[in-house]
């Protein structure tokens, strides 16, 4: 585990990032100059596929469209978490695709 300070608190980061997490896109550098539009943009954590594993991340946009992948050192690189979900299930068995932001 890993502890980010957000909001002036400690938290602490599980190996496999809980889906329905929000995270904010606070950096950009040369490897990424695309999201230099995209600063303080939101994302929630998506559910994880069984063929990516769990170091394929899925940034969810507010329509509930899995938008963009990524791993779990770019995430920490880039963004910082807004909410870190208690969800145990990683995969989403059973569970309804993620719908639009409330």
């Amino acid at each position: 585990m890993i502890a980010l300070a957000v909001q002036r608190r400690v938290m602490k980061v599980p190996a496999a990032i809980p889906p329905r997490s929000v995270v904010r896109l606070v950096r950009y550098d040369d490897f990424t100059p695309d999201w230099s539009n995209d600063l303080g943009r939101e994302f929630r954590i998506g559910y994880y596929s069984r063929s990516d594993g769990l170091n394929t991340i899925w940034l969810v946009n507010d329509d509930g469209k899995y938008e963009q992948t990524l791993d779990r050192d770019a995430l920490l690189k880039y963004f910082d978490f807004v909410t870190l979900s208690r969800k145990k299930d990683p995969y989403g068995r059973s569970r309804p695709a993620l719908g639009r932001r409330r």
